[in-house]
């Protein structure tokens, strides 16, 4: 008889011990969530911090939904009542809910922790300005709520290849009409996968004549300021189509003169080169490592010309014309301890008669 008692309310046990399993599981994971806060609040700012904001809640309901879900296929076996057979789809559906809810909360929590990171924060990386941050969360959200309605209906049995097909369509069309922004925009996710350049690099367009510092990288177009201090705002496009020198990059720079040297003192050459060739393989900012040139180049109007080549260690403009200074003022001071002289350009006036 108790036996007979025990099997016919066995639904009711098993519904009790799903209950119990629930506030224990809701109780471990609130637990499990305020031990990581306390472990993060230790460490600098970061998404653990707020893990309980993005997980907790979802995790609650997700949990409830699965009760009452079992509750309901419980229930129905037990009474066996017919009709009722959207209790597994409406519980994935749910299951799908939830997920998306955490990790649109959790994109939530990461646009707050990047918004709150100070400007500059590395020497040489790009700067995550608050457009750039905006609209990333926002193409986030579209593609996690699309993604979710294709789950949710394809649980439903609706035919989703309807709806993508349209949404190929609408995509194609939007892409005809608006080339130059798709371009435009994707030019700028380029720059930040590739990196050609960063926030405070001199970068040079030598055909479009264009030479500037990057004050900001957007998704649309790049600003400069070129060395009168107007601002220059380039499509991000153009870096996908035209060559771009990164000034900022470059390990050396170079000398490249020619000087004059009289006819009359053809026979000193040699030995002017010679010293030449010396100074440069003994200065400290001539990197050794590359070619030197020092030859006789040709012969000019009114001089002999010797050309002299060399890459120079300095990156920064400034050092390098200091370093090129000195050395021109050394190849001076050569020529005229080897007796010669740089000729002064003349021009001569024939007086011509009646």
């Amino acid at each position: 008889m108790q036996r007979g008692l025990l099997v016919e309310y066995l639904w009711m046990i098993e519904l009790i011990v799903v209950v119990f399993l629930l506030f224990f599981c809701n109780f471990l994971l609130k637990k499990m969530v305020l031990r990581s806060k306390s472990r993060s609040e230790m460490k600098e700012k970061n998404w653990l911090l707020h893990l309980d904001y993005a997980l907790l809640t979802p995790a609650r309901a997700l949990l409830w939904i699965l009760l009452i879900a079992f509750a309901a296929d419980l229930l129905i076996r037990e009474f066996q009542v017919s009709g009722f057979c959207f209790v597994g789809p409406f519980r994935n559906a749910a299951i799908i809910f939830c997920l998306a809810w955490f990790i649109l909360r959790w994109k939530r929590v990461l646009q707050r922790v990047a918004l709150e990171k100070p400007e500059g924060s590395g020497k040489g990386k790009l700067k995550l300005d608050p457009f750039t941050i905006e609209m990333t969360s926002k193409l986030c959200t579209i593609f996690v709520i699309f993604l979710s309605l294709l789950l949710i209906m394809s649980i439903f049995g609706l035919n989703i290849v309807p709806l993508i097909t349209f949404g190929g369509i609408g995509a194609a069309i939007l892409g005809i009409a608006g080339k130059d922004v798709i371009a435009n925009f994707f030019g700028g996710f380029m720059i930040y996968l590739t990196r050609p350049f960063c926030i405070g690099d001199e970068i040079e367009f030598r055909e479009k004549r264009m030479r500037g510092k990057v004050e900001e990288i957007g998704w649309y177009f790049t600003s400069i300021r070129d060395s009168l201090k107007q601002p220059i705002y380039i499509p991000n496009a153009v870096f996908s189509t035209e060559p771009l020198m990164n000034l900022s990059r470059i390990t050396h720079r170079r000398i490249e003169e020619s000087i004059g040297v009289r006819y009359e003192d053809m026979d000193k050459i040699p030995a002017i080169i010679q010293e030449i060739r010396s100074l440069l393989e003994n200065h400290k900012s001539v990197d050794q490592t590359h070619e030197m040139h020092v030859f006789l180049e040709k012969f000019g109007d009114v001089a002999v010309h010797i050309e002299v080549k060399a890459y120079l260690l300095s990156t920064r403009y400034e050092e390098f014309m200091e370093q090129r200074q000195e050395v021109l003022r050394s190849v001076y001071r050569i020529v005229q301890q080897a007796g010669a002289q740089i000729p002064y350009p003349t021009m001569q006036i024939k007086m011509v008669g009646n």
